[in-house]
């Protein structure tokens, strides 16, 4: 079973050269990391985790960007788990494409089949083998082109859309990832999330600033109270919170507005990398 791509060509270029250099763009963009990271050769060597953005490559792609770069500073994983959230409406609480691959431009990902199965079978109900909330989802398929550029086509992948994101499940998805996943296994998890949407350039960063302060100190009740008390739009707190409920230690890499890349300020959206580590 493939999952095609459903969003190439309109959030990133739709052929391999094409996607190759806007990727390396995304790099060496003033509001990148400033370069393409060379070949990963070396497997981590503990599981690290991601906070990414997932909009068009025109405006996250450099925020992307840094994230994907402090992750090749670390090594290449066997294992890249990926969990977005569901902007469609379509599929159960947490869906999880059950096995075949995902294809983008750059080429196939080979789905982890087994662990799909067995965090089915840990988490319960809630969480389904269910590809609809999956087809035309863009949070966790704009991720894999990134990962593909460093990383080639050899890992395996586990795509999970979170339409509950409430504490509780983000919790307790945590709980039972970090019963599978040992301290020893070259894991990768990348929760895709974009912060305030649709507001002035101004107000924007400063109430994305806000949610990155909760962020930071790793308090998932903080993270919430922030959002809803700030009313800030962030549509992967679910992911988010997972990885601090993963991870003892969280760094910040970059954060900007669409139009600090773009130049359009009245209407923006917030982007914010991380890096996350000591599992």
């Amino acid at each position: 079973m493939i999952r095609r791509p459903a969003v190439a060509g309109r959030f990133y270029a739709g052929s391999e050269k094409d996607l190759e250099i806007e990727i390396k763009r995304c790099f060496e963009h003033n509001k990148g990391p400033g370069s393409k990271p060379g070949p990963v050769l070396d497997k981590i060597a503990t599981p690290v985790g991601l906070i990414s953005p997932h909009a068009g490559y025109v405006y996250s792609g450099p925020v992307a960007a840094h994230a994907y770069f402090a992750a090749a500073e670390v090594g290449k994983p066997e294992r890249v788990v990926i969990i977005g959230p569901n902007h469609t409406g379509y599929g159960r609480g947490i869906s999880a494409w059950p096995h075949g691959s995902w294809r983008t431009p750059l080429g196939s990902i080979n789905v982890d089949q087994q662990f799909v199965e067995d965090l089915e079978n840990r988490f319960g109900d809630a969480l389904s083998e269910d590809t609809t909330a999956h087809i035309l989802e863009h949070s966790v398929e704009v991720q894999i082109p990134f990962l593909q550029v460093l990383y080639g086509n050899d890992f395996l992948l586990v795509p999970l859309i979170m339409a509950d994101q409430s504490i509780d499940t983000a919790r307790k998805l945590a709980g039972t990832l970090k019963e599978m996943v040992s301290e020893s296994e070259p894991t990768l998890f990348v929760a895709s999330s974009d912060l305030n949407h649709y507001e002035s350039h101004e107000v924007t960063s400063r109430k994305d600033e806000m949610l990155i302060r909760a962020v930071e100190k790793r308090d998932d009740e903080l993270v919430y109270r922030t959002a809803h008390t700030g009313r800030i739009s962030a549509c992967g707190l679910g992911p988010v919170c997972v990885l601090l409920n993963l991870f003892s230690s969280v760094t910040s890499l970059a954060h900007a507005t669409s139009g600090d890349i773009c130049g359009e300020l009245a209407h923006t959206v917030g982007y914010y990398a991380a890096i996350l580590g000591s599992y």
